[in-house]
């Protein structure tokens, strides 16, 4: 049930899977490691060892917005800190670009009306995971203005003027945004043994990496409130952070700087208390 919910959206899976405790079809088909990717010919023969980039190469190219729609949806860990002097919109591309297999280019006059620059700093935190580019492209594009849509001629991606008319929730932002209350509520994930954090003085953006990485849940600051000098990732934050009382812990964390969590586009979300 839980491989339907987080990876088939529910739906029953769309082919038969083999339960073989004894390891003797491992063995026949020669697999040494998981996972394994396998060509099987039409006449049932096996191939031998294939990876998906591998056999994508042989098939037809897929047009640019069928890239993004096929990758858009699929849970990556990732890790993007506010590095004024690293991350930028040029190496949200180069990231955008590598995961999807597609040549990804930025718009200039979109970029130039968002008030950003190519090279310039890209205001947003999101650490930890698993989160979709989706997501990714909600927490860290749409708040400038910006989004991801196919360029005319269906040979690249451009990170471009969003659309004014806001998309629906994805199934899978819907299932993660339950999971991620059930975590503010109290509810341990499976063999959870995460134990209560204390913070003296800490960086916010310090405090947050912690608490990602001891409770295994992924966390942002809103970027538009970056952008707009009204959330400092270096503010002080102290308190103790207990994981069965976790949105009341967070909430006593951040209120005395003036900000809140809530779940948001897969994440835990950190923005002023008052926009």
């Amino acid at each position: 049930m839980k491989i339907k919910e987080r990876h088939w959206q529910g739906k029953d899976l769309p082919f038969p899977v083999l339960l073989d405790g004894t390891g003797k079809t491992g063995k026949l088909f020669g697999i040494v490691a998981h996972p394994t990717g396998l060509l099987i010919d039409p006449q049932g023969k096996l191939v031998g060892p294939a990876r998906a980039e591998d056999l994508e190469k042989k098939l037809p190219a897929l047009s640019a917005s069928k890239r993004w729609a096929r990758h858009r949806d699929v849970r990556g860990n990732t890790l993007w800190s506010f590095e004024p002097d690293g991350n930028s919109l040029k190496k949200m591309a180069a990231l955008l670009g590598k995961w999807v297999g597609c040549q990804v280019e930025l718009d200039a006059d979109a970029v130039k009306a968002s008030g950003l620059t190519a090279d310039g700093p890209l205001p947003g935190v999101v650490v930890g995971g698993p989160v979709t580019l989706r997501s990714l492209d909600e927490l860290l594009l749409a708040p400038h203005g910006l989004g991801v849509a196919a360029s005319r001629d269906e040979k690249k991606l451009l990170i471009t003027k969003r659309p004014a008319k806001a998309e629906a929730k994805s199934y899978l932002q819907t299932s993660r945004a339950k999971e991620l209350e059930a975590r503010l509520d109290g509810k341990k994930a499976e063999e959870d043994e995460a134990k209560p954090l204390t913070f003296d003085g800490e960086p916010l953006l310090e405090a947050l990496r912690r608490l990602s990485q001891e409770y295994d849940v992924p966390v942002a600051l809103d970027a538009r409130a970056m952008r707009d000098k009204k959330l400092d990732p270096k503010a002080k934050v102290s308190g103790k952070v207990v994981p069965e009382k976790l949105r009341e812990s967070l909430a006593k964390l951040l209120g005395p700087a003036g900000l809140k969590v809530e779940v948001a586009h897969e994440v835990l979300l950190v923005s002023p208390a008052k926009k």
